[in-house]
């Protein structure tokens, strides 16, 4: 077993016992679950927001990098984006619950094409200056990381596997 295999498999097992811890956590303070009629039987609903998994996601990839105190400005700088992108995802995710709930049952209509061609813009422009200050605090990261560590990073920081932010990379729109 090459020392990047282990060094992975002790990221992996420090992640577990972070996210079991987590969700601990989560389950002590989130609110009830909401229970739902579903085919004549009652169903839970838990999800968990953002912000209530950044930390477990933010210890992983720390771990699984091997940050030094020598990249720990850098390092910062990405778990400070990191989580402000999380908490402006939870709040936008509230907001979207409050505005529902308060809807009467004949408000809640699909919007007309224009509306949904706007929301989507919206959300485009926001992904897209999440993404630019992404970028702004993850070169200096990658640029201080060794040769070792950007081998992992390649894994764990990819676009699209979820290594930096919801979906990847920090992504900043609701799904």
């Amino acid at each position: 077993m090459s020392a990047s295999s282990r060094k992975i498999i002790t990221a992996l097992c420090v992640v577990g016992l972070t996210t079991a811890a987590t969700m601990a956590i989560a389950e002590q303070v989130a609110p009830p679950a909401a229970t739902e009629k579903h085919g004549g039987r009652d169903r839970e609903h838990h999800h968990m927001m953002p912000g209530q998994m950044i930390e477990a996601r933010l210890a992983y990839i720390k771990t699984a990098l091997q940050i030094t105190p020598a990249q720990m400005t850098q390092w910062n700088a990405v778990a400070d984006i990191m989580r402000k992108h999380a908490k402006t995802r939870d709040e936008k995710f509230a907001a979207m619950h409050a505005k529902m709930q308060d809807m009467k049952d004949d408000e809640r209509q699909r919007p007309d094409p224009i509306t949904m061609l706007e929301h989507r813009q919206k959300m485009l422009t926001d992904a897209s200056a999440n993404m630019a200050e992404m970028i702004a605090v993850l070169k200096p990261l990658y640029a201080a990381l060794s040769d070792s560590q950007k081998e992992i990073a390649a894994e764990v920081l990819e676009h699209g596997r979820g290594g930096m932010g919801h979906g990847g990379w920090g992504r900043g729109e609701e799904r």
